[in-house]
């Protein structure tokens, strides 16, 4: 499955980035690489683009076009990792953020 076509809300592990080379390592330092569990935070309005957390540990905007070439395996809901990157509670996941907005 490809991660545009994830929905809100929804949680999946990196199987691959098939992204062009400057591009894929630009993301890799922000975390985004195989193996990395993610969750879609938001979609713009008009779906051209999302925002993801990673791991709980970085937020990153990506194009449709971008998210299209990324492949990932759904997981199912309630998986947080935050408390191995010693977060507060406020700081947590995108679950937090997304009742302000």
């Amino acid at each position: 499955m490809k991660l545009s076509e994830l929905k809100k809300g929804q949680r999946a592990i990196v199987d691959s980035v098939d992204l062009e080379k400057d591009l894929k390592k630009r993301f890799s330092t922000l975390g985004l690489s195989r193996g990395i569990i993610l969750k879609v935070c938001r979609k713009t309005f008009g779906k051209d683009s999302l925002h993801v957390k990673l791991d709980c540990a970085a937020c990153i905007a990506l194009s449709n076009s971008e998210a299209s070439l990324i492949e990932v395996s759904p997981i199912g809901g309630g998986l947080r990792r935050c408390n191995i990157y010693g977060l507060s509670k406020q700081e947590e996941c995108c679950d937090d953020h997304e009742r302000d907005n």
